[in-house]
């Protein structure tokens, strides 16, 4: 027989112990009643937060772009070219730019940027909606471009070292990795719509301009 002294109650069942002294807390143990209750109050919360993360999401589409000069120098693969030039000729441009460390080795580069860069594979897709996916990165060209080889990673690839103030005006430089969507504008300049200051987001944290 069992041991009265280790026998319970349904209802006893139900009730967890106080957790022990360094124990963390767990969660009441309920009827399904009771649960459905609960989850359906949660659920009210849940919505009304869902449709102000729309409202904010929608409103931060439709910030104002700020126009940056086409001309802006960059650094590629066959020395200096402009900010035009690394739209490759399509209407717009996602910059990821990629935070670096001069001199430092490979594995003290940036995780973060290395992480979401490590998720580019396919761009086909961007491509064939006249979008361009290129990285601006944050430190020189000759030294940055052996990282990314070192990666096995395909994606366009140049330095805006020496355009920084201009493409990260108001930005902390060098502490943080943004995404910016760029809009090119014939016979215009670049519009950029871009982040608030918490770095690459849900969808990147970005900035807009127009080129």
């Amino acid at each position: 027989m069992n041991d009265p002294a280790h026998c319970c109650s349904p209802a006893q069942a139900a009730t967890p112990a106080p957790p022990a002294a360094g124990e963390p807390a767990k969660p009441e143990v309920a009827d399904r009643a009771a649960y459905e209750a609960e989850i359906a109050r949660l659920r009210i919360r849940e919505k009304a937060h869902t449709r102000e993360g729309d409202a904010i999401a929608a409103a931060r589409r439709r910030l104002p772009m700020i126009e940056l000069d086409p001309q802006t120098p960059l650094t590629g693969p066959d020395g200096p070219m402009t900010l035009r030039d690394a739209f490759g000729g399509r209407r717009q441009l996602i910059a990821y730019y990629f935070m670096w460390h001069p001199g430092r080795p490979a594995a003290e580069q940036c995780e973060g940027c290395t992480w979401n860069n490590s998720q580019v594979s396919e761009l086909s897709y961007l491509h064939s909606r006249d979008i361009t996916y290129a990285v601006l990165c944050q430190g020189p060209y000759d030294e940055s471009r052996r990282y990314r080889d070192f990666m096995g990673w395909d994606m366009p690839w140049y330095s805006a070292q020496e355009s920084l103030d201009t493409l990260l005006a108001g930005r902390n430089i060098g502490l943080m990795h943004l995404v910016s969507y760029l809009l090119r504008r014939p016979h215009r300049r670049v519009a950029r719509r871009g982040p608030g200051t918490r770095g690459a987001g849900p969808s990147g944290s970005g900035r807009g301009a127009i080129v």
